[in-house]
């Protein structure tokens, strides 16, 4: 037999040794090398058995080698493991509460938004198709953080994995914030950190649903974003409802000409987004909170505050689409987003 033939039945059985030994995800991986899991760990800039994290739901210890050895094998070059390294760390953070997003029915996982000068250097999509296939970082990133809830956490589907329909961004959820082409400060400075700082956030999180308005005024813009919002299963829980709004760069533009920062947005949509207390009530929910308690024409509000709602932008330049994400409750201590900045470059 020819050697490149042998060479690729070998790449092959490895590849299926993967699967038998449940590692993948359900696609492909890269087979794991001394020589690779090597390259991965010196571009870590730190030593193999660093710990970085305890994570639940099987509260497996996460090495830096463990972190390498995922990296690797979901396609990552590198120059990504700092970036993997921070995303892992916030996901062990107790405040992340990754317990409750790995195993939640509602099928919640982990959206790793990167800011800083590193969306650059890494090539990370901040604009067209971000949600989409095409970026190999976005792609590798985020699937090497489910590699890991997989492999180290233990969260395998029907078992500790508990989601009813899952979504697409259980395989990979990671996108950049388009800083540069945005009116308003970055997630990351709102959070605290310096704007040259790169910094990696988690936010346990539904799919992205878009709505569009081809024209309209700010408040328009906003009408049909709120609309959105008013969804029953918004008021399904006492603890308030939470979401990140993705803004696309038309919808920036409207908004931002109309002086509306990141904080009256936030303002306008907490004002907007309510149900009546009847109408919370005939939906049947098992937890109504003050809805439970009121008459039937009160305003029972989706958000408690502002800081239920998380800004981001992103997204092309051509089109007037913009999108929501529902997350798991902050508010009410089920699952906090939570920040780490990328560190060894």
């Amino acid at each position: 037999m020819p050697t490149e033939e042998r060479t690729g039945d070998l790449v092959v059985d490895s590849i299926e040794e993967c699967f038998e030994r449940g590692w993948t995800d359900g696609l492909p991986v890269v087979p794991p090398t001394p020589a690779g899991l090597e390259r991965m760990i010196r571009a870590s800039g730190r030593e193999p058995n660093d710990v970085v994290g305890i994570l639940p739901p099987k509260e497996g210890l996460v090495t830096v080698e463990k972190v390498a050895l995922n990296a690797l094998m979901a396609g990552c070059k590198p120059a990504y493991m700092p970036v993997v390294i921070a995303a892992a760390e916030a996901l062990t953070d107790p405040r992340f509460n990754i317990r409750a997003v790995a195993s939640s029915t509602r099928g919640t996982a982990p959206l790793i938004v990167v800011n800083g000068p590193i969306r650059h250097e890494l090539e990370i999509n901040c604009r067209g198709n971000l949600f989409g296939p095409g970026w190999r970082a976005n792609a590798t990133i985020g699937r090497a953080i489910r590699l890991l809830i997989r492999n180290v956490g233990g969260a395998l589907p029907g078992e500790l994995d508990r989601a009813t329909l899952g979504h697409p961004g259980k395989y990979s959820y990671c996108i950049g914030e388009d800083e540069e082409g945005s009116p308003w400060e970055p997630l990351h400075v709102e959070r605290g950190f310096r704007r040259e700082e790169n910094v990696v956030t988690v936010i346990g999180s539904e799919a992205p649903k878009q709505f569009g308005l081809p024209q309209g005024s700010a408040e328009q813009v906003l009408d049909v974003l709120a609309d959105g919002l008013r969804l029953l299963t918004h008021f399904s829980s006492s603890g308030g409802a939470e979401v990140v709004v993705i803004l696309g760069n038309q919808h920036r533009d409207v908004l931002s000409n109309a002086d509306y920062s990141k904080k009256t947005i936030r303002r306008y949509l907490v004002e907007k987004a309510w149900r009546s207390a009847a109408e919370v009530r005939a939906s049947g929910s098992q937890f109504l909170g003050s809805a439970g308690t009121v008459a039937n024409e009160t305003r029972v509000y989706a958000f408690k505050n502002e800081d239920s709602i998380h800004i981001i932008a992103a997204g092309d330049i051509t089109n007037r689409f913009s999108a929501f994400l529902q997350t798991l409750r902050s508010t009410s201590g089920v699952a906090e987003p939570v920040s780490r900045v990328v560190k060894g470059r």
